[in-house]
């Protein structure tokens, strides 16, 4: 939750002093107002999750968790554009409609990743 806040915070604020733009590519998707899932361009993940977050790799349709190399979720897409993660519980993903500054701010979670010792192997 508090990475829902920090970018909707984030998103709310004015001339951002980031530089240029980046996360065109990383896909942000909600559910029950409380919950954040990232699908990262570089290939990460970030799920903020009411009980924990969760972080790894992802091809699109599965993710796995960077330490473990587990898997932490199918991605199912459905017709009406949700998702749907079913080991994580049964209420769909909505797609975010962020504009670059959000898109930005949620690329800094994504490039985070690369910093984890888990990232080179």
């Amino acid at each position: 939750m508090r990475n829902v806040l920090f970018l909707l915070i984030a998103t709310s604020m004015a001339g951002c002093l980031c530089g240029g733009y980046d996360g065109g590519g990383d896909r942000v998707y909600q559910r029950n107002g409380a919950e954040m899932l990232i699908l990262c361009e570089n290939g990460g993940f970030v799920a903020s999750l009411e009980t924990n977050m969760l972080e790894g790799r992802s091809d699109g349709a599965t993710a796995t968790l960077g330490e473990t190399g587990e898997l932490a979720f199918d991605l199912q897409y459905n017709a009406d554009g949700t998702m749907t993660t079913p080991q994580l519980g049964t209420a769909a993903w909505t797609a975010m409609d962020l504009d670059q500054v959000a898109l930005d701010h949620a690329n800094v979670m994504c490039n985070d990743l690369t910093t984890r010792s888990w990232w080179a192997q």
